[in-house]
């Protein structure tokens, strides 16, 4: 069996390189995709069909929110992981009725980050 896709959607690709690592060092097996927008990242999902996103929420061209809405709409069994330094409650509590399945705030920690993949790969 194939491992699980992984599609990174940020605009920064610092945040991209450290989310990379972090999975590497977790010794999660993945394939991994990356986007460096919202509107790429849409694009990514149609084409390779990832078993999770990881999402920034605030990116130009689309916003995260956008894109969770978008997939919701054309991909309702795509799993979402939200990423942002925007963890305000009311921002947490949109993105998770919007269908993400868990969010992470910025700075994140390597094993934070392991944790949730694999609770959202575990849905």
């Amino acid at each position: 069996m194939s491992p699980p896709t992984l599609l990174l959607v940020d605009d920064d690709r610092f945040v991209r390189n450290l989310l990379k690592d972090a999975i590497r060092a977790s010794g999660l097996e993945v394939r991994m995709l990356e986007a460096q927008d919202g509107r790429e990242g849409l694009e990514v999902a149609e084409r390779e069909h990832p078993a999770l996103i990881l999402l920034d929420l605030f990116m130009p061209r689309c916003s995260g929110l956008e894109v969770l809405e978008s997939l919701k709409r054309t991909s309702p069994d795509t799993r979402v992981l939200i990423i942002s330094s925007m963890d305000a409650e009311p921002v947490v509590e949109q993105a998770l009725s919007a269908g993400a399945v868990g969010f992470v705030g910025k700075p994140f920690h390597p094993l934070e980050i392991a944790h949730a993949i694999r609770q959202a790969l575990a849905h």
